[in-house]
């Protein structure tokens, strides 16, 4: 296939209209507009997130999970987003109404996206751990930015039925590959601007596998698509995929954290530890 080609044919027919990106969860856009408004409160919030009673089950569960957990369980909605806070409960939200944006109706691109949901997943829960130890970044946020970094690739999946050829060409040969990336890329931007999402989750997708990704000049400080990044190589390592990735400790945003400063078999170590967590995490987004 002609990337290039393809890649005028999409975007033309993205911005005409012929063809549609995937929408967020009404209840992920109910939840952002409430949260938005100042005048929030936690009822309102409550009330809708209660109209979702899979979705209300599992803000309850990760509020009693270890992650979040305080002296007494907490039983319902209201309750449960008291002690998260209005800002990591949209976060939250979000991240569990994604799953639903992974689901397809193309059985040409069936197997692909569910791949993919899982390897996002595993990014996620790898990066909500490395920010849980990483004083600038939020875990919850850094979790969105993991499920979020291959949107784009999401998107052109999406078209599967329409061109077949996509299931083999994004994972077929390297200069192919990287053409593919390049417009995942652009209509993963695209998406998260139509979701009105912060401008920081389009640096997360233009750079999650921009292995030399530098830094400015004395910024030591490690933002979400930092902390994309080392999680992707993570999940990539985990996963027995290691071959074509650098060493860890010549991935340049490495310094960035406090805890590499122990050397890169620390952080390896660390992952090690937080299995259990991990784990947990994979659980309530695979749901």
């Amino acid at each position: 296939m002609d990337i290039e080609q393809l890649r005028t044919e999409i975007l033309h027919d993205v911005a005409t209209g012929r063809k549609v990106l995937p929408g967020l969860p009404d209840i992920a856009v109910r939840v952002q507009c409430v949260v938005n408004n100042e005048n929030c409160t936690i009822a309102e919030l409550a009330k809708i997130i209660q109209s979702d009673l899979p979705l209300a089950g599992r803000i309850v569960q990760i509020a009693n999970s270890p992650l979040y957990r305080g002296l007494i369980p907490v039983e319902n909605s209201h309750a449960a987003i008291s002690r998260l806070g209005v800002n990591v409960t949209r976060n939250l939200v979000t991240s569990f109404a994604l799953r639903r944006v992974f689901l397809t109706k193309s059985s040409l691109a069936r197997k692909s996206i569910e791949d993919l949901w899982k390897h996002s997943v595993k990014v996620a829960a790898v990066a909500f751990t490395l920010a849980r130890i990483s004083p600038s970044l939020n875990p919850d946020q850094a979790m969105l930015a993991g499920l979020l970094h291959d949107i784009g690739l999401l998107s052109l999946l999406s078209f599967a039925d329409d061109k077949p050829e996509l299931i083999a060409d994004h994972r077929g040969q390297a200069d192919c590959q990287e053409g593919i990336r390049a417009l995942c890329i652009e209509l993963g931007c695209i998406l998260l601007r139509q979701w009105r999402f912060d401008p920081a989750f389009e640096n997360v997708v233009k750079n999650a596998e921009n292995w030399a990704r530098q830094g400015s000049d004395g910024d030591e400080i490690p933002d979400y698509a930092d902390v994309v990044i080392v999680a992707h190589w993570h999940a990539a390592f985990g996963d027995n995929k290691s071959n074509d990735l650098p060493k860890l400790d010549e991935l340049s945003v490495i310094k960035k954290f406090p805890v590499f400063s122990l050397g890169p078999s620390a952080s390896i170590e660390l992952l090690k530890e937080a299995q259990d967590e991990i784990h947990e995490l994979q659980v309530l987004l695979n749901q």
